[in-house]
């Protein structure tokens, strides 16, 4: 009985171990859509008649279903149904174009790539699942992480302090090489070495800042899991963070995507037409830059105001009674 009250609990969130695990699958979601995004630049312009890069496309698609329906775990049972049909619905999507695009299973594969109708098909669907599928993926993980987690699971206020510092590091450092490589281009135009490799930082920066968002978001849920008299800013009674951190980080976490997936593909030689353009890295990348920013100021601020909270009530539980001297007569 017990056990069912605590999974119905809206304050539950994900435990030491679940978190864990959806960092990894997080990350692995990183690794796995920039190099299906990568692949697919490599054969967008010409039918691939062998059947590797297809069924590498197959593979790379399912496990970034598993990833993603991992991340999602997490959410409420009706959220979470829907998270897993419309996941299993664009990944099917991108299945579907490895197959009918490539001739990998034969001559009758082969015509159907042929077929105007279904190519367009396929295309337009692609290209909405490039679209709405990392999009997704970040609400989901933006969602989970930000739940407020039992106060035995909780970590000790210094502990989040230290934390809290080692995320925001990341997300400065992130901030800060994004931002320097953009503002270098600018002034410096005729740097060869900054058009050759100022891709491939940009990448590296949009990857640190989409993992220490996630610790950042966490740090953040676990101030707000302190006892009541320890709280950054008050109780919470709807279970999750303060909608600006999850706003925060969900801006982070998309914008970190999309900025590592065309960075990647611009510093291997491609142009990033297949998905967002030019338009779409730069929006990503002030994306990244001012999510980023602020959800580092803000975690800063919230394990601050723990600490502030817990040593303010640790004091005046400690302080001895005031001592009425009696009236000289």
């Amino acid at each position: 009985m017990s056990t069912v009250a605590k999974t119905l609990d809206p304050q539950i969130g994900l435990d030491t171990r679940g978190m864990a695990i959806n960092t990894v699958a997080a990350v692995v979601f990183l690794i796995t859509w920039i190099s299906f995004g990568l692949l697919e630049v490599m054969t967008q312009d010409t039918y691939v008649s062998t059947p590797g890069p297809s069924l590498l496309r197959l593979a790379l698609v399912a496990l970034a279903c598993a990833t993603a329906i991992i991340i999602g775990r997490g959410l409420r049972p009706i959220p979470r149904s829907v998270y897993i049909v419309v996941t299993v619905f664009l990944c099917t999507f991108e299945a579907l174009k490895s197959i009918f695009t490539i001739n990998t299973f034969g001559a009758d594969t082969g015509i159907l790539a042929n077929s105007s109708a279904l190519t367009a098909v396929l295309g337009t669907m692609n290209l909405i699942a490039a679209v709405l599928f990392p999009i997704l993926v970040a609400i989901a993980l933006a969602t989970v992480t930000a739940r407020l987690v039992p106060v035995a699971e909780a970590a000790a206020p210094t502990t989040l302090r230290h934390r809290s510092r080692n995320a925001a590091i990341g997300l400065f450092a992130a901030v800060g090489i994004v931002l320097l490589v953009w503002l270098l281009r600018t002034m410096f135009i005729d740097s060869q070495f900054l058009w050759e490799y100022g891709d491939a930082l940009n990448a590296l920066g949009a990857a640190i800042g989409f993992v220490s968002a996630i610790f950042a978001l966490r740090v953040i849920a676990e101030s707000r899991s302190q006892p009541a008299d320890a709280q950054a800013a008050g109780s919470s009674r709807s279970g999750i963070t303060p909608r600006s951190a999850r706003t925060l980080a969900f801006v982070t976490f998309a914008c970190g995507l999309f900025l590592c997936l065309v960075s990647t593909v611009l510093a291997v030689g491609f142009p990033p037409l297949f998905v967002v353009g030019y338009t779409g890295w730069v929006i990503s990348l002030f994306g990244l830059v001012i999510g980023g920013f602020v959800l580092a100021v803000r975690t800063l601020s919230a394990t601050r105001a723990t600490i502030s909270a817990q040593t303010g009530g640790t004091a005046q539980a400690d302080a001895p009674a005031h001592r009425v001297d009696p009236v000289q007569r």
